[in-house]
């Protein structure tokens, strides 16, 4: 088994005998063999168990480091859409997605791996105060409202189980990732990933065309259905959004992924990743969000906030970089502009309500929705609200609609989940970020220091683009802000360099100014 970035070794005597746990788990299965051979109604999901059991016990032993597992799964979760375009076939009893499979194999593998293995070992993440109040206040609003769960269960089922192997799969990766060196190289995956998105979303706005509906030959395994997700046009010119969900998803995740190109520049002090973070601006635009460009002014400020004089120094950088955006996503500076001055105010195009011909409520714009939220959920219960999960949209029919979309999670997590679900959530994207610029500010400029830097960056921009789009309904920003929150909790844990003598007195003084673009070079480890 697995413990830590590298395979460990056992006594030569525990090699020959079974421990209990493993013997269990053989007889439990071999228990559902039976009922598979016997005929049993449930054969093909204890079958399909039997051979999950199986392929993650043989990719636990064959991968030589949880970076390489964690990095299958990052490659998985962000360069395959998440919007039902690939699924298991029809065959089975239930569809699953590819994220879905990955996940589940390695949550599978290291509750394993815990159960025989006595070197493996879980680890709180210091966020546990938030972390149990979230999971407390989304189960018990669901208690506290059986009606509105009855009404859907199977849709509140999915969005609970969604959640829950998030939450899972977050203290996965508290546990396993131990060292910087490995929250590095998975990193640099996250942002290869992201700069071939980036590539593929500026070539969809000025071609129309998405590389990722076209992955049925590499897929062969997964039943390929048309995207859900269609083009939109805005100022003339489509609003791309690869593999993404939406534009917005797009643009969001681009965003967060910024901050992580910057640090791997600094940490490995090569700009060809500086590279990767103009592909991904240009990515961003290319959505035609305001969304994204506001999770970019977030980036910025605290950049400006833990790091103001280097940041400060690179603002001749802006402008080669809207020369390149010009030529290569046309339209873009325009359109976002467009948006974000609109004729009359962008007040009022969001207070704007278009009424049917039949008194129905066609569109209603994002602050148009407040009034009528709020007081639904005044009538309902204020601490827990109506139930998580309970609101089913996006699916576009009246059979399984039941609500509108908000546009503004924080507002559905109020509904939802009362005024404890939001309080919780706040609670803990306050403690990270907090707990990070801390660090940050004392290790300097170091290697660690720059890294608090871009992790604290990047979960702001998610916590504060949830006031934009409904981001618990999407996969890929959610994905990566529980991966960054866990690699805060590693980051945190880690023994601090200004602990050290010879470090102590030059964390303590400002930096020297330098040429522009000419970042601190980190200390060496």
């Amino acid at each position: 088994m697995l413990s830590g970035d590298a395979e460990l070794t056992s006594h030569p005597a525990a090699r020959n005998r079974v421990p209990p746990s493993i013997a269990a788990i053989g007889a439990l299965f071999a228990l559902l063999s039976a009922d598979v051979l016997g005929g049993s109604s449930h054969a093909a999901v204890f079958a399909l168990g039997l051979v999950a059991f199986v392929v993650t016990m043989w990719l636990v032993r064959l991968a030589k480091s949880w970076t390489v597992l964690l990095g299958t799964i990052v490659c998985v979760v962000l360069l395959i859409p998440n919007n039902g375009s690939y699924v298991l076939p029809e065959a089975l009893p239930f569809q699953l997605e590819p994220y879905r499979v990955v996940i589940g194999l390695l949550e599978l593998g290291w509750v394993i791996s815990l159960l025989i293995d006595p070197r493996v070992r879980s680890y709180t993440s210091g966020f546990e105060g938030p972390m149990l109040m979230i999971l407390a206040v989304t189960l018990g609003s669901d208690l506290a409202n059986p009606h509105h769960v009855a009404a859907v269960s199977s849709f509140t089922i999915k969005a609970l189980w969604l959640f829950l192997s998030f939450v899972l799969f977050f203290y996965v990766v508290v546990s396993v990732v131990r060292t910087r060196e490995m929250i590095e190289r998975i990193l640099t995956v996250f942002v290869c990933a992201g700069t071939i998105i980036a590539i593929a979303a500026i070539y969809q706005r000025r071609s129309g065309y998405n590389v990722f509906d076209h992955l049925q030959s590499l897929l062969v395994v997964f039943h390929y259905v048309a995207a859900s997700a269609s083009a939109e046009e805005r100022g003339g010119y489509v609003r791309a959004f690869a593999g993404a969900g939406n534009p917005i998803e797009l643009a969001t995740l681009m965003a967060m992924l910024v901050p992580l190109a910057v640090y791997l520049a600094i940490s490995r002090r090569r700009r060809i990743w500086f590279l990767s973070a103009v592909l991904m601006l240009l990515a961003d635009f290319s959505g035609g969000s305001r969304t994204g460009i506001i999770g970019i002014g977030v980036i910025g400020l605290v950049f400006l906030w833990l790091r103001p004089r280097q940041t400060l120094r690179c603002w001749p950088a802006l402008l080669p970089i809207f020369v390149v955006l010009h030529f290569a996503a046309p339209g873009a500076i325009g359109s976002v502009i467009g948006e974000f001055f609109p004729k009359g105010g962008i007040i009022h195009q969001q207070e704007e309500t278009e009424i049917g011909p039949h008194g129905e409520t066609k569109y209603a714009s994002r602050l148009s929705r407040i009034g009528p939220v709020v007081h639904e959920y005044l009538e309902g219960d204020p601490l827990f609200g109506i139930g998580y999960g309970t609101r089913v949209t996006g699916y576009h029919n009246q059979a399984a609609d039941n609500a509108i979309i908000l546009d503004n999670e924080w507002l559905d997590t109020l509904l939802e989940t009362g005024i404890l679900g939001v309080f919780a959530w706040l609670w803990l994207f306050r403690r990270i970020v907090r707990r990070l610029s801390i660090r940050a500010k004392l290790e300097g400029d170091t290697a660690d220091g720059w890294l608090a830097v871009a992790l604290a960056a990047s979960i702001s921009a998610y916590a504060v683009a949830m006031y934009f789009y409904d981001s618990f309904g999407f996969v890929q920003a959610t994905f990566v802000m529980f991966t960054l929150a866990a690699f805060a909790s590693t980051v945190l844990r880690l023994p601090s360099r200004a602990s050290e003598p010879e470090l102590a007195g030059r964390l303590t003084r400002a930096p020297r100014p330098g040429r522009w673009l000419r970042w601190p070079q980190p200390a060496t480890e």
